[in-house]
């Protein structure tokens, strides 16, 4: 089933100007909040992009547009995201704040102020230059004014948090020193001495969002404030700081939840305010990915109580609501750099060519993207030009920023580059856009690399023996019963030699598949290696097994050993079949596991390139195996298939029938007067073997399809449009303007208007000299109208009215100006299939009462009347006796018979009968009586 969780391609949102220093140089950007008066904060649909030697940029996601910029000396350097703030002072007037730390020749924080009022823009700055430390910023938080509790709700200070752990407040608009809290403060209430203390990432919330989840339970920190924190009263803003420091030669990394000083103690005291210690734990280490270097990155949720980290490849999920950091689960990534969390059973994490969306609950692969900035051009030479700045562009790791649930995009930073990918998830009840990880999903997209914890077979517990699990009961797909390579092993050691033994491997996968081997022949070939018509139609005859009684990785082995992709000069792939073991071929096909997203998955694990399968080689292989069609009709009955790969099935099958008309370059080929290249005697007779071998294969095929094979190839195309009726009409639309040709599209409308003739559906019931000319061998259902209807629709759309207009709707024989009487004979026969259903419509009418009141009749009638009553043809004494009678009441029959006392069963006396039918007359009513 496919997964509803899907990820559109990135495009750009904007470009990038290049750091002075390319070298060193990088991009940083921050979040944007607005606020107001009576209004709380709230995050906004904007970006805060700074540039080294550039400057800053705000950027609206939405409408991939530039607000404003400022700019900066070019020596100068970014040291952590900026913090910008939108505030509404008035109906007419608004002020933007934007903070940024830089260093250069000296430690600077400046503010870019910035008031629209109507019309007008006035811009200011401020510079503070931080002496005092030489630790750089590496977080910026905008917090409530503490300068009086009067003060006005869009009045803001600045937190700074220094790499040594160093805090400092500044006030929003003069950037003075309001208070400053040393960096011992942060390890004060560490449980052991550090060393070499360094601040990895911060998070600034307020304290009621941690009581309900990472405080939950540890609600006896919160006696430290004197009022009781509420929502909409008393929530002072607390700091979610990560340090990573050493201790005895081994790197621990600890959480500090931190509360900053009171008002009261900010006005009594000087400048020097340590912060007060919530909570202080130390984070689970690992030693496979902790003692290695490398870029660490961490989320939070604190009103979740979860934090999960990327280091390594390895994205770990910890669970902070309990008493210490406990870990909840860890998701090895395929080439990890960056993550971005969407949703509590959903993970963003980039590679260098993919962006892939996990979810780290089931340790599932839920949908993946490729890199490639490239298909948003429109011409050649600019999609050229793309290709190369993307082989630049992809050298650099794409970090990611920020997602916008209200839009459902997520952001991020490729080279110089700001891109957006839109993530399209579930819809709740409200029909909202829910980015969540359903366990339907994760069905089948296990993530390569993961280990199951063993913790269970490791345990020193008692076991009881004889004791049996669900794994005794489960295929190996479950089981811990063997390592994957060791079941694979003697296979595996055959192909590495070279032997390809297609009755072995058939015998060695019967029973993982629990499939039945026929029985061998008198001259010591299977059943399954015999290519002759009726073993084929003995072998798709199978029964087919339940999905769940199959190991689907022996599915996906079965799979990679039998096909391949193979590269062509073009830079193309093509599938091809390098293995072929006839039963367990047979038995994939019969049960439903030839599709292309398994294909995919096996080529994939056999060691390709993870690349899409190209839309209709799958068809075309298995065309290629069998020219009777057979194969190809169980893959269209069996298998799923998508509205590409069904439209390929249809133009073999049209082809084949002859349907699609003469190829103007083949008649182009055939006239052309090229001179045969001269032959050798013995190249001669080779050539003349070979032509007469495939004319025998032809004869062979033709008398085929004329005798045991001649419905084969109708039931094929039927159950095909049938098939495709059943895709969304859009994706009919697109797949037939992306497969078809105009020319073959107007093939399949002459098809449908030929099932429309063949079904009598442009026949009028009150013709009768009609009715001879409709095919009796149709046998086309009630519903067949939707069906046909539905995809001339689809074809007509999909050559659209320009095609139509401008003649490139090329006829069966490839005259482009026979468009016209197509288009009217074909709403001539819409016309009268239209009439068709009107009458059939109003002849129900007339004639809906006598088949309710005969249905009711039948029902009526015992079963035992039913088998020995032969039918009688009363001729009509009058015409009354057409009538039907008021309100269709029909009367049951009184039984001859009935059952006394001590179950005796005795005949009804006339007498009886007749009481009984008089107590049927209601009041006030009469009844006819008939002799």
């Amino acid at each position: 089933m496919p997964s509803r969780f899907s990820i559109q391609k990135p495009y750009v949102i904007a470009s990038l100007p290049q750091p002075i220093d390319r070298s060193n140089g990088h991009y940083v950007v921050g979040e944007v909040i607005s606020s107001g008066v009576g209004t709380k904060k709230r995050k906004r649909s904007e970006l805060a992009v700074g540039v080294d030697g550039e400057g800053l940029s705000l950027y609206d996601i939405s409408s991939s547009k530039l607000i404003t910029s400022y700019a900066l000396p070019p020596q100068s350097s970014f040291t952590c995201p900026p913090a910008s703030v939108r505030t509404r002072v008035s109906k007419n007037t608004i002020q933007r704040r934007s903070y940024v730390s830089t260093a250069g020749p000296h430690a600077q924080l400046t503010l870019f102020r910035e008031t629209t009022s109507g019309t007008s823009t006035e811009s200011s700055s401020a510079t503070h230059t931080l002496t005092s430390s030489s630790s750089p910023i590496v977080y910026i938080g905008i917090i409530t004014a503490s300068r009086n509790p009067e003060a006005a709700i869009h009045d803001y200070d600045i937190l700074a948090i220094h790499e040594d752990g160093e805090i400092r407040c500044f006030d929003g608009d003069s950037l003075q020193e309001r208070w400053i809290s040393p960096a011992t403060a942060l390890s004060r209430d560490a449980p052991q001495q550090m060393k070499e203390t360094k601040v990895e990432f911060a998070h600034l919330t307020h304290a009621h969002a941690a009581s309900q989840g990472i405080l939950k339970r540890r609600q006896d920190v919160f006696a430290l404030y004197s009022q009781e924190i509420s929502a909409d009263g008393f929530n002072p803003e607390i700091l979610v700081i990560i340090t990573k420091s050493i201790h005895k030669a081994t790197i621990l990394r600890n959480l500090h939840i931190i509360s900053l000083p009171r008002r009261s103690a900010i006005h009594t005291n000087g400048l020097q305010h340590s912060v007060e210690s919530l909570l202080t734990a130390e984070i689970p280490s690992t030693t496979t990915t902790d003692d290695v270097g490398g870029q660490v990155s961490f989320n939070v949720q604190v009103a979740t109580g979860v934090l999960q980290r990327l280091h390594s490849e390895i994205l770990t999920t910890f669970d902070l609501t309990d008493t210490l950091p406990k870990e909840q689960n860890r998701l090895k990534t395929a080439g990890g750099q960056s993550f971005l969390r969407l949703s509590s059973t959903s993970v963003l994490v980039s590679s260098p060519q993919f962006v892939t969306a996990y979810n780290p609950k089931y340790q599932s692969t839920i949908a993946t993207v490729e890199l490639d900035l490239a298909g948003n051009s429109d011409t050649r030479k600019r999609k050229r030009q793309v290709m190369d700045e993307n082989s630049s562009i992809l050298k650099e790791p794409c970090k990611f920023i920020a997602y916008f649930p209200k839009l459902a995009i997520a952001t991020a930073i490729l080279g110089n580059k700001l891109i957006g990918i839109q993530v399209e998830g579930h819809q709740d009840r409200q029909g909202r856009l829910r980015t969540a990880g359903l366990l339907i999903d994760s069905i089948g997209r296990s993530a390569e690399g993961q280990m199951r914890s063993t913790s269970m077979s490791n345990s020193s517990s008692t076991k009881v023996d004889g004791l049996k699990t669900l794994g005794n009961f489960l295929p190996s797909a479950i089981g811990l019963d063997a390592l994957w390579a060791d079941q694979i092993h003697d296979l595996e050691r055959w192909f590495k030699k070279g032997e390809r033994d297609e009755v072995a491997f058939d015998r060695k996968m019967a029973p993982h598949l629990e499939m039945d081997l026929p029985e061998a022949t008198e001259n010591g070939l299977t059943n399954g290696s015999n290519r002759s018509a009726e073993t084929k139609h003995k072998q798709l005859k199978k029964e087919r097994l339940a999905p769940s009684d199959v190991d689907r990785r022996w599915v996906l082995y079965a799979l990679s050993k039998m096909f391949t992709l193979i590269e062509d000069d073009a830079g193309g792939s093509r599938l091809s079949i390098s293995f072929y073991p006839p039963n367990t071929f047979t038995w994939l096909i019969t049960n439903g596991f030839m599709t292309v997203t398994n294909i995919e998955a096996a080529v994939k694990r056999g060691g390709s390139a993870p690349k899409s399968l190209p839309a209709g080689q799958l068809v075309d292989t298995i065309v290629d195996l069998d020219q009777d069609m057979d194969l190809l009709l169980v893959l269209v009955a069996k298998n799923y298939l998508g509205a590409v790969e069904l439209l390929h099935v249809i133009r073999n099958l049209m082809e084949s029938l002859g349907l699609l008309g003469e190829n103007p370059n083949t008649k182009q080929g055939l006239l052309a007067n090229e001179e045969a290249p001269e032959l050798a005697n013995g190249d001669l007779e080779e050539e003349v073997e070979k032509l007469e071998a495939e004319i025998e294969q032809d004869l062979e095929l033709a008398e085929y399809r004329l005798g045991p094979g001649s419905g084969t190839r109708g039931n094929a195309l039927s159950l095909a449009l049938s098939k495709l009726y059943t895709r969304p009409s859009p994706d009919i639309v697109h797949a037939l303007q992306t497969t078809f040709s105009s020319q073959e599209i107007v093939c399949l409308i002459y098809l449908l208007r030929f099932e429309l003739a063949r079904g009598a559906w442009t026949t009028k019931y009150t013709d009768t000299a009609e009715i001879d000319v409709a095919d009796e061998d149709a046998g086309q259902q009630d519903n067949a109208i939707i069906l046909i209807s539905s995809l001339l629709n689809n074809c007509v759309d999909a050559i659209g009215a320009g095609g139509w207009l401008s003649g490139e709707a090329r006829l069966v024989d490839g005259d482009p100006f026979e468009a016209e009487e197509l288009i009217s004979s074909l709403k001539l026969e819409v016309s009268a299939a239209l009439e068709g259903i009107e009458e059939a419509v109003y002849l129900k009418g007339l004639t809906s009462e006598m088949i309710k009141y005969g249905d009711a009749i039948e029902a009526s009638v015992s079963k035992s009347s039913k088998n020995t009553e032969a039918p009688l043809i009363v001729p009509a004494i009058n015409a009354n006796t057409n009538q039907l009678p008021v309100g269709l009441k029909v009367e049951k029959e009184i039984p001859i018979h009935k059952i006394g006392a001590g179950g005796a069963v005795y005949k009804r006396t006339l007498r009886d009968i007749g009481y009984l039918r008089s107590q049927k007359v209601g009041k006030y009513s009469r009844e006819r009586i008939r002799v």
